[in-house]
């Protein structure tokens, strides 16, 4: 089968004379010729892209627990690695046993880039998938799968080939590799060609395509908030987080969503496995059994100083620690044992002591069910981007923006009505007993700090990947912790290209101390 295969090295031997057809396998070409076999590329492809995109274990594990969000002592998926503290380089040999944190999402990426140019070059050269309009929601859905695609690969990794329906793959004997900026900014012209395209287009099905129902206006306004992402998550550290063109983040999130943008699952196709682990119960009924809610996420609410004795603790000497807070999420009206909204208390230690005590949480999610039949990750809407995702990033553009009134309405959104907190104003939560966020001093927090953390416990088990992202943006990474991955090391092998790699003591893209507390521009209670 000669037609484009995602992986960049099997595309360079795909040019040698080593190919034995196989006349029971489509290639491109007549694949292309047939309207719905080109429509079933496109179809299919936002299912690739999810089980990479946050909503599966690789890399969510692994990226997730780096970011301090969920903690997990076990050795599944890269996680316990990658989030050992304090940090060391990626092994990026390709027989590293943890290799799948960078191989999955790399040849996954690319393997949906690679079925969606195969439509689209049909559909370029004359295609019609039936109707005009079946055929322009093929061509629409295809350029953003491209988009998405690249874009997450920009997230990712330092660099990456682009690879578009102009490109014949077929004839790369060797990969330029573009820098991430490069690969995000094509993305995101990808997106807007998407965006361009839409108009005209059938509605989108319940099942296949974004496995949403949608006309054309949503699936831009989902476009749109895409290429939000793909500009604000892109920043490797503060600077560049400082140095994003926020005006058009703004206006990108306001031709954005406008209700959640929530997959529905289709029973072993199309389901969220991070949200299936996060909210595991097996045995002895201990809830979140694989992964739980981290010290450092929920910590900030926490009145009773454990937080802040936590952190004055040696690494090899923390524990877990019962949190006493106001923030209805995290505990109920009935004391500091009751559950909350979205996480609860379960006073177990279920990881094993000789892989680090500072593991070791009580908190577990519920937010998305806990039960030890929950399969609400196999059925019905599956939150993948949310409003408040997008209200929050819109209130740190205007904080960045020097408006940050403007900000301080899109906090207390979820700020009072999920959280039942008192609003902050522009001088941050209000000073007094149990204010959230606090310090990592003990002092109430600032506007920033409320930001962040609205932000952090908010998006908690949606994605697994957007925390690593803000964190490494904010600069709130530990120490020495990779900012990106390098090309997978099998890829570098078989493309007889010299390994490297990130992370660690004097390592290059090694993020720096933490320092996430100092604002990006004057405000109370505030160091800039």
């Amino acid at each position: 089968m000669r037609y484009a295969i995602a992986v960049l090295a099997l595309l360079v031997a795909g040019c040698q004379d080593l190919t034995v057809e196989n006349r029971n396998l489509p290639d491109r070409d007549r694949a292309t010729q047939q309207p719905t076999s080109t429509e079933a590329f496109v179809a299919g492809a936002f299912r690739t892209w999810w089980v990479v995109g946050g909503h599966d274990d690789y890399p969510s594990w692994a990226f997730s627990t780096m970011a301090h969000e969920m903690t997990s002592g076990f050795t599944d998926f890269g996680q316990l690695d990658t989030s050992a503290e304090p940090r060391s380089a990626w092994n990026n040999s390709p027989f590293n046993a943890q290799f799948a944190v960078a191989n999955t999402p790399w040849f996954g990426l690319y393997r949906t880039i690679s079925t969606v140019n195969d439509a689209i070059i049909g559909i370029d050269s004359g295609l019609v998938i039936v109707t005009p309009g079946r055929t322009k929601r093929a061509r629409a859905v295809g350029k953003f799968m491209q988009g998405i695609s690249h874009g997450y690969l920009g997230l990712y990794y330092d660099k990456a080939v682009i690879v578009d329906e102009r490109v014949a793959v077929d004839t790369i004997k060797e990969p330029v590799f573009s820098a991430y900026p490069v690969v995000v900014t094509a993305a995101i012209a990808q997106l807007d060609s998407a965006i361009a395209g839409a108009p005209g287009m059938d509605t989108l099905p319940l099942v296949g395509f974004l496995y949403t129902r949608m006309a054309a206006p949503d699936f831009i306004k989902v476009a749109n908030s895409f290429a939000a992402r793909l500009m604000v998550y892109s920043a490797r550290s503060r600077t560049e987080r400082a140095a994003v063109d926020w005006p058009k983040v703004i206006a990108r999130i306001d031709a954005g969503i406008t209700t959640d943008f929530a997959p529905t699952a289709v029973q072993d196709v199309l389901f969220d496995d991070w949200k299936r682990l996060i909210s595991r119960v097996r045995a002895e009924a201990r809830p979140s059994d694989f992964g739980r809610p981290s010290n450092w996420l929920l910590g900030p609410a926490d009145s009773a100083n454990g937080y802040v004795n936590w952190l004055n603790t040696p690494i090899g000497s923390r524990v877990a620690f019962q949190i006493r807070t106001k923030d209805r999420r995290i505990q109920g009206t009935t004391g500091p044992t009751s559950p909350g909204k979205y996480f609860g208390y379960n006073q177990n230690d279920i990881f094993a002591a000789n892989r680090g005590t500072y593991r070791f949480s009580h908190y577990y999610m519920r937010r998305f069910g806990s039960s030890t039949t929950n399969n609400s990750h196999q059925s019905g809407p599956q939150l993948a981007m949310t409003i408040t995702e997008m209200d929050l990033l819109k209130a740190e553009a205007l904080i960045r923006l020097n408006r940050a009134p403007e900000a301080v309405p899109l906090i207390n959104k979820t700020r009072v009505a999920n959280g039942e907190l008192p609003p902050v104003t522009i001088d941050g939560p209000p000073i007094e007993p149990g204010c959230v966020p606090r310090k990592m001093n003990g002092d109430c927090g600032s506007l920033w700090d409320a930001l962040r953390y609205e932000k952090r416990v908010e998006g908690a088990g949606i994605s697994g990947v957007v925390a690593f992202f803000d964190a490494r943006g904010w600069q709130d990474l530990a120490e020495n912790t990779f900012v990106h991955m390098p090309v997978p090391g099998r890829e570098l092998a078989t493309l007889f290209l010299q390994n490297y790699t990130f992370g660690g003591p004097g390592g290059q893209a090694s993020a720096p101390a933490p320092d996430s507390e100092r604002c990006p521009v004057a405000l109370p209670r505030c160091p800039t």
